[in-house]
């Protein structure tokens, strides 16, 4: 505490930075379940398209003709 300072201006700042720090925490912590939740729902999906009909693929091939 600074002398200059009030002791409720310093004991203001401690609460602000410890609920800086909790909204921080609980902010990454709902991003990070998002995330989760996506990625679950995203493989979800690509195992449904996967057990759809197989898809075909078609190769082709050529040869120049000869020159006469």
């Amino acid at each position: 505490m600074n002398a200059a300072q009030p002791r409720f201006a310093a004991e203001e700042t401690t609460v602000r930075r410890l609920a800086a720090g909790l909204a921080l925490v609980l902010t990454m912590g709902l991003v990070a379940a998002m995330g989760q939740l996506a990625d679950r729902q995203y493989d979800n999906a690509l195992m449904a398209q996967a057990d759809e009909a197989p898809t075909q693929v078609v190769v082709v091939q050529a040869s120049r003709l000869r020159r006469g």
